[in-house]
């Protein structure tokens, strides 16, 4: 949240500037697992709203996977459709104009104001994937993450201790 203030972020207002951008993007992958550049990417033509399915056509793992579908809550859907309105008011197809350059100078001076040293923006994808691991299995977690070594998924992304899984 308070990354989120320190962008100027406000609740269902579509951003009006790079730095609202940058918090728009924090919260897209906050809710979605996605990578900075997955969200970058994000646009009216690969985001379906009604079945709450994403297409990523460029990822990290392009040449292994191939064309990734990722399918997002109800509260994501929520997130990316102020997004998609402000898109289509914009006579545009992306959801966000920010280059990747740009986002990383606003979260690094947000987190740098916040004195949060040790926050990256990837982190957002291990929050997101450690909250989505207390609704779904492993199996379907791998869908949204894109993971195929469910090891990398959980020693990497799934933080959730012994006592966290025994509550």
């Amino acid at each position: 949240k308070a990354i989120l203030r320190t962008l100027r972020y406000r609740t269902g207002e579509p951003p009006a500037s790079t730095q609202q951008q940058a918090a728009w993007a924090y919260l897209v992958a906050q809710h979605t697992a996605l990578r900075a550049g997955e969200v970058r990417s994000l646009s009216r033509s690969t985001v379906d709203l009604h079945r709450r399915v994403l297409t990523l056509r460029e990822h990290k793992t392009m040449e292994r996977e191939g064309v990734r579908l990722v399918p997002f809550t109800r509260k994501a859907a929520r997130v990316l459709a102020v997004l998609d309105e402000a898109a289509r008011a914009a006579g545009r197809d992306a959801y966000l104009t920010i280059s990747a350059s740009a986002l990383d100078a606003h979260f690094r001076r947000a987190r740098d104001m916040l004195m949060l040293p040790d926050l990256h923006f990837h982190d957002s994808r291990a929050d997101a994937l450690t909250r989505l691991s207390r609704r779904m299995d492993v199996m379907r977690l791998s869908r949204v993450s894109g993971h195929r070594d469910l090891r990398q998924l959980l020693q990497a992304y799934y933080r959730e201790s012994a006592a966290d899984i025994a509550a």
